[in-house]
């Protein structure tokens, strides 16, 4: 706020002016002085500032005794308003004032000190600043071993550390290509180890909203060099990090303490030690008294700080010494990865870089990834696909689950471009992504069928990918035949490969809790009504009544949070027929809309839930993540498969109330059809994403391929097994 910017310039300057030459703070109330002109000057642009700022802290500088253990800081923070003016005024005298003071500023730093890392980082922006106005190689020689300095150290703040890696693993392709694997997986290694130590889900989550895109990267980069796997393996290990650590809610950190909790409470002691060390006095943060009382000499400091991290660079190595924690802060190797591909049909993962885009097909017992170079597909044209999709489903208010009637204002005439525009969408995801993929996949995949017993895909789409309709890719012509990937196999999305593994090892649930808990909410209070789902709720109930499957049914005041929670765990399946919510900013408080208020998705994974199998989420956008941080798959059905459910329906946008029962029944009596072998009708989840394909055909059958059509049938989507 700059009135308060304001208030602060005044007060510091009384303090500056009641403080007497000479005086052992006075330096520190300079540099603090210096620290408002530069908050100002980044919000207003107003060079008189970041001049001011310039003037105290070379004032600060010279007030500052040779051989004190301030002055490196107070000459950071001078580079780097120098540095600032430089972006303002591409002025060539500031950029190399900046570079020599930093220079100057490492020069009196001690290896090992927390700081140091801090200062390399800052010599690098400087450097790479240069480098990016005159073009001179050197500079970007010398930004790249600033940064990799800086990223490699024990004793910085791994959040920091992270930062110079990203800048490093960046600047490699120019500079030296050899330390393109090094770079990157120091890059990976820092996102384990800072989202194993966050305390916090929502903390985490609001973190890595700036790293989202570095596992793409690195896959990418690993591509680039022919290590498949070795993409695989980093792309695993930085996306979904929220939702891997959320099983339970819990993190790697309490895992170990559950078992060995004087290691873990020391480790976690050491790493706060040394984020702390490395933040201390931090100059990019203003505000911040140095007091210039010498209680540590800089050499001691340096000791003090080379100590705590090799003790938990000790201690690091003791705990992967323990049965169960050999990979602890580790990503998961390839062949850890693959015992969790199932056995039959094919998991494709997506990779979505600015660099390049591939598609890494797996098979149970496969080497090597099957690599798909999408040489059509860059990143900005899917990108901007889903950007038109997103555009176009707001227009048409396709936001909640709707009554037709109350989108028939929004039909009017339209332009043929707006008309077709999904149907651009899926000829693109068809012609450029899906047929090259199943071009190396097996024969089965390639016979058009379209009838029962088509081979299984996975998708595991990464970036913008993630809010494509991957799985309705095709050609949809006014007139004629058209093809699409609903005749050559059956779709499922999944959030990583990690999932498959924990849900594929617990096998078919227990026969103790069996059935169907089936919620609705025609008149949710404060939201639109919708007069079908107690039709698609009683129409759901009959059907499985009819063939001997247990039910209980909450609708209307009857549907509240306590009535559901208590009954979860009495059924291995539910069904919501109702409103939901997407809270990107905290996953976990994504919530169905139930009569007495939301029932957040925090809430049902506190609840143990052995038996769980499937959840029907016929409700809006329940698969919806959030586009500032895609890797995360930050929705709804991501997170009742953490919390305990092997298979989830969902939908990409919103669904007509008025055919959500015919999906729903058509569903339910597909999944019936088989008999288990003493002849009783049971639930086996197994089938349904089969039985949803199915039930979604039924229905594409009924509406056509129109783009009304379309937005109808598209966005349910099966998540899990």
């Amino acid at each position: 706020d700059l009135h308060d910017i304001a208030e602060s310039i005044q007060l510091q300057q009384r303090a500056v002016k009641l403080t007497p030459e000479g005086h052992a703070d006075l330096p520190s109330w300079l540099n603090n002085l210096g620290n408002s002109f530069l908050r100002r000057f980044a919000q207003t642009g107003n060079l008189s500032d970041i001049a001011e700022s310039i003037q105290l802290r070379q004032r600060a500088a010279e007030l500052t005794p040779e051989g004190h253990s301030d002055l490196p800081t107070v000459l950071n923070n001078l580079g780097n308003s120098f540095t600032s003016r430089f972006g303002e005024t591409a002025e060539p005298t500031d950029i190399s004032e900046a570079i020599q003071i930093h220079q100057q500023a490492i020069k009196l730093t001690p290896d090992c000190h927390s700081h140091l890392p801090e200062r390399q980082h800052s010599l690098g922006n400087s450097l790479l600043l240069r480098y990016k106005s005159a073009q001179n190689v050197t500079d970007a020689l010398l930004a790249h071993f600033s940064y990799r300095a800086s990223a490699l150290s024990m004793t910085g703040p791994p959040s920091l550390c992270l930062e110079s890696a990203r800048r490093w693993a960046s600047l490699v392709p120019e500079t030296f290509p050899s330390e393109t694997l090094t770079a990157h997986a120091r890059v990976i290694e820092l996102i384990s180890i800072i989202a194993g130590m966050e305390n916090t889900s929502k903390r985490r989550h609001e973190l890595l909203k700036g790293l989202s895109y570095d596992s793409t990267r690195a896959a990418a980069a690993a591509l680039s060099v022919n290590q498949p796997s070795k993409a695989l393996e980093w792309l695993e290990a930085g996306r979904c990090v929220v939702w891997n650590q959320t099983n339970q809610l819990r993190t790697p950190l309490d895992d170990l303490k559950a078992q060995h909790p004087r290691l873990a409470d020391r480790f976690r002691l050491l790493s706060e030690q040394l984020e702390h060390l490395g933040s201390r006095a931090d100059p990019r943060q203003p505000g911040v008294k140095m007091p210039m009382q010498v209680n540590m000499s800089l050499e001691a400091e340096a000791h003090h700080h080379f100590k705590l991290a090799k003790e938990r660079e000790q201690l690091l190595a003791t705990i992967r010494e323990m049965p169960g924690f050999e990979n602890f802060l580790r990503p998961k190797s390839f062949a850890e990865l693959m015992r969790g591909i199932p056995e039959e049909g094919a998991t494709v993962v997506i990779n979505s870089d600015e660099s390049r885009c591939d598609a890494l097909i797996l098979f149970a017992g496969i080497v090597e990834p099957i690599v798909v170079r999408l040489e059509n597909f860059t990143y900005e044209k899917a990108t901007s696909l889903a950007e038109a999709l997103r555009v176009r489903l707001q227009t048409r208010g396709l936001q909640s689950r709707y009554p037709d009637e109350a989108r028939e204002n929004t039909r009017g005439m339209r332009s043929a471009d707006e008309n077709n525009f999904l149907q651009a969408i899926l000829h693109d995801l068809w012609t450029d992504l899906v047929e090259p993929i199943l071009k190396q996949l097996p024969a089965k995949f390639q016979n058009k069928d379209g009838t029962a017993d088509l081979p299984h895909i996975r998708w595991c789409p990464t970036g913008p990918f993630v809010f494509l309709p991957i799985h309705a890719a095709g050609i949809y012509p006014k007139t004629g035949k058209g093809i699409s990937l609903a005749e050559f196999a059956v779709s499922s999305y999944i959030p990583n490969l990690t999932i498959l593994e924990r849900l594929g090892s617990r096998g078919r649930a227990s026969t103790s809790n069996p059935g169907v808990l089936l919620i609705s909410q025609p008149d949710t209070p404060g939201l639109q009504a919708l007069p079908s789902t107690d039709k698609e709720i009683e129409r759901t109930s009959d059907e499985l009544t009819r063939r001997g499957i247990r039910t209980a049914a909450y609708t209307s005041k009857r549907a509240t949070t306590t009535a559901v929670l208590n009954e979860l765990e009495f059924f291995s399946c539910i069904h919501f027929a109702c409103h939901a919510s997407q809270n990107t900013k905290d996953p976990l408080e994504s919530a169905v809309r139930l009569y007495d208020g939301p029932l957040k998705l925090s809430e049902i994974m506190k609840k143990n839930l052995p038996n769980a199998e499937l959840a029907f989420m016929s409700a809006c956008q329940t698969s919806v993540g959030d586009e500032s941080l895609p890797e995360e798959v930050v929705h709804l059905a991501a997170g009742m498969l953490t919390a305990g459910y092997r298979s989830v329906i969902a939908t990409m946008w919103s669904i007509s109330d008025a055919h959500a029962p015919d999906v729903a029944e058509d569903f339910y009596k597909c999944l019936l059809n088989d008999e288990t072998a003493d002849g009783v009708v049971g639930l086996d989840i197994t089938g349904s994403a089969q039985a949803l394909h199915i039930a979604v055909q039924a229905l594409r059958r009924k509406l056509g391929d129109s783009t009304e059509a379309l937005l109808k049938w598209i966005p349910y989507v099966h998540f899990g097994i």
